[in-house]
């Protein structure tokens, strides 16, 4: 049996391409295609090597640009130009365009959604408000945005119909695939490497911070989270970068801290010291909670979106309710209480998030497929 693994771009080592590196090892002699590589960044996991084809349009204007964004015009093309005609069974990992492959009839074609595309969708006017050009800059920008999107979203709508079995990273994923494509998907929940994360003997009271690991962009409210840590006084470290940084940066009291974003196997130091990892706003899957439950670390995180899937109040979750934060700080005081008087089971929490293990993602996608195939 043949078999493609599709993913739209290379460029970085986030929990995404943690997904493909799990499909890979399901199917090590899989070719794997992309529209965008950059060797520098991913040979460690993904080597060049191991690349069967880079679409050739998209990664010239990534080399000319060094920006993905200014490759969103060519994308839909791009991925419609892979040839797959070859193979009896291709894999999309789609946050963007993967799912828009086209495969012949008899192909059983697969695609694990990250995500609809969230700037085309519900997210639209957050990712345009994203960018950090100049104010006159930006305008333009959006409005041949605004022309890009209305005929993306389209193209998006129609390409949904192409693959035959539709797999969701979590329930608020297959909400969205229900809400914008009006079709159903099945939940298969990314794996956490949990192998990675030791015991530590510190009690959750004897270590020094709070930390937060996300993409610093305006639409994942990390601004709110430092202004109440201004306020807390509590040590926080903000792990990650983007273009919402050097705000963040211009607001943050002297008690926070910002990192450079750490892969999976780099994150377990942070964790060491931890005491709570902070979940600030509404996501479709998050697997950096799951990572924080496995080094034995409480999650405080909004009550919405897929938060709620895999939580257990009081025993690896504590929430706050409402989206505008305003009973944040309230809530995490008393938390922190909570954490100060011993109340949260180490063991128990690292426990729960074991149900989400790599062994599970890789049996639940391999069940799946072979029995399509056998039909």
């Amino acid at each position: 049996m043949k078999v493609a693994v599709v993913h739209e771009m290379l460029i970085k080592m986030w929990w995404a391409e943690n997904v493909v590196k799990d499909i890979l090892d399901l199917y090590p002699e899989a070719d794997l295609y992309t529209l965008i590589y950059d060797e520098n960044k991913v040979s460690k996991m993904f080597p060049a090597s191991r690349i069967k084809q880079v679409a050739k349009l998209t990664q010239f204007m990534y080399k000319l640009t060094k920006n993905q964004r200014f490759c969103l015009p060519f994308m839909a093309r791009a991925v419609e130009s892979l040839d797959l005609s070859e193979y009896d069974l291709v894999i999309a990992s789609s946050s963007w365009f993967a799912h828009w492959c086209i495969t012949k009839p008899e192909t059983l074609f697969v695609v694990y959604y990250h995500s609809p595309a969230r700037y085309l969708w519900d997210w639209t006017f957050e990712y345009r408000r994203d960018i950090t050009y100049p104010k006159i800059i930006k305008k333009i920008v959006n409005f041949f945005l605004w022309l890009l999107f209305f005929s993306l979203r389209k193209w998006d709508y129609q390409a949904w119909q192409r693959h035959d079995i539709a797999l969701a990273a979590s329930k608020q994923v297959a909400q969205r695939i229900s809400k914008y494509y009006r079709r159903w998907a099945q939940v298969v929940y990314p794996s956490v490497y949990s192998d990675i994360f030791s015991i530590w003997d510190k009690k959750l009271k004897e270590r020094e911070y709070y930390m937060i690991v996300s993409a610093l962009t305006e639409f994942k409210k990390v601004d709110i989270a430092v202004r109440a840590f201004n306020n807390l006084g509590y040590r926080f470290i903000i792990i990650w970068d983007w273009y919402h940084k050097a705000y963040l940066e211009s607001i943050a009291a002297s008690n926070i801290e910002f990192a450079w974003y750490r892969h999976w196997e780099e994150s377990n130091e942070y964790y060491k010291n931890a005491r709570w990892a902070i979940m600030p706003g509404k996501d479709d899957f998050w697997i950096t909670p799951l990572e924080a439950m496995c080094a034995w670390v409480p999650v405080f995180g909004l009550w919405q979106w897929w938060l709620t899937e895999t939580s257990i109040s009081w025993l690896s979750w504590e929430f706050f309710d409402d989206p505008d934060w305003s009973d944040f700080v309230a809530k995490f005081k008393v938390f922190h209480n909570n954490i100060e008087n011993d109340r949260y089971d180490r063991i128990k929490i690292r426990d729960h998030a074991l149900k989400f293990r790599k062994e599970r993602f890789l049996e639940e996608l391999n069940d799946i497929v072979n029995k399509n195939l056998a039909k």
